[in-house]
């Protein structure tokens, strides 16, 4: 009875991660505060074709002061739904893009003490009928508690680290995406630092089968057109289906004074598709205006003095021509 009663406990705990999806990328942490670390935390360069295998290394530890008993699966995931972040969404239920019954592990479950580590090695198997694109999937190390623990200590217990898995599957693959927007809120002051900051939003939407990372270059121009800086684009992969937002973000060295200009140019995808878009900004503050006025009054001054000069002389030689 009290073995039927613990499995219940587990079943639940487990569907309760499922249902709500709360695994973090990378690192996680329990509400009793224990930890899980992984390494790498993303699989983004697998490539494939129909009826090959593929296979990774994880490495899984504990840098908690409390034993872990870990159990790896696999999920599929899809971007969080209205989040450009690249949030993903862990999920056991079918996708166009699903991977997870594709992976299995060699190892079933792993136990690592305080401060140790362990690998765990997935294979992933694609069916010789597998469409071509983009496959995503998540391999997820979830806690299991601890034999004997008491009822309220294993229904806590429910945290679980994910590793992200992105596979293109050869074949009739159709990259494909656009601009959504380019944009700047202009020059901002970084919280943390105290320290003058540009960031740049570029949203990008994936409208193909397949995921890629946009790459390029932002260039910042003055209101003359010369070239003060040239940062590179903070590129992500975007999934498809789905719009992300990449910030990236431009310390100028010393005060921005009127118009500037920035141009992104970029390439996409396996082929290099290109985009190009740019977005205005400006720091109009009063001592800019001063300045701009003083130069006006110096131009006009300079031009009535030329003018009432050229008379003067003209009028000159004028008079001694009629003296002659």
């Amino acid at each position: 009875m009290r073995n039927k009663s613990l499995f219940s406990i587990l079943a639940l705990s487990v569907v309760s991660i499922l249902t709500f999806s709360t695994f973090q990328v990378g690192q996680a942490q329990t509400n009793s505060g224990t930890s899980i670390k992984t390494s790498p935390v993303i699989f983004d360069n697998l490539t494939a074709n129909p009826g090959e295998a593929l296979s990774g290394i994880i490495t899984v530890s504990n840098p908690g002061s409390e034993q872990l008993t870990l159990t790896p699966e696999a999920q599929n995931f899809l971007p969080e739904k209205g989040n450009e972040e690249g949030v993903p969404t862990a999920t056991t239920d079918d996708t166009p893009y699903a991977i997870m019954d594709w992976i299995k592990f060699n190892k079933d479950t792993i136990t690592l003490a305080p401060g140790q580590k362990d690998d765990v090695k997935f294979t992933i198997d694609i069916p010789k009928t597998a469409n071509p694109g983009g496959h995503y999937g998540m391999v997820v190390f979830v806690t299991k508690p601890a034999e004997g623990a008491a009822e309220s200590t294993q229904l806590k217990v429910k945290a679980g680290v994910g590793v992200l898995i992105l596979l293109n599957v050869n074949g009739n693959v159709t990259e494909s995406g656009k601009v959504v927007e380019f944009s700047t809120k202009g020059l901002v002051k970084n919280e943390q630092t105290n320290t003058p900051e540009v960031n740049f939003d570029l949203r990008f939407e994936n409208t193909g089968n397949t995921h890629f990372k946009p790459r390029g270059t932002i260039k910042i121009t003055n209101w003359m057109g010369t070239q003060v800086d040239e940062i590179s684009l903070e590129g992500e992969n975007v999934v498809p289906g789905s719009i992300r937002k990449m910030t990236t973000t431009w310390k100028p060295q010393g005060s921005l004074y009127g118009k500037y200009t920035a141009t992104i140019e970029g390439t996409y995808g396996t082929n290099n598709q290109s985009f190009k878009e740019s977005v205005s900004f400006g720091d109009y503050h009063f001592t800019t205006i001063v300045i701009v006025i003083i130069i006006v009054i110096l131009i006009v001054l300079f031009i009535k003095m030329s003018s009432k000069s050229y008379k003067d002389e003209l009028s000159k030689e004028i008079k001694e021509e009629m003296k002659q």
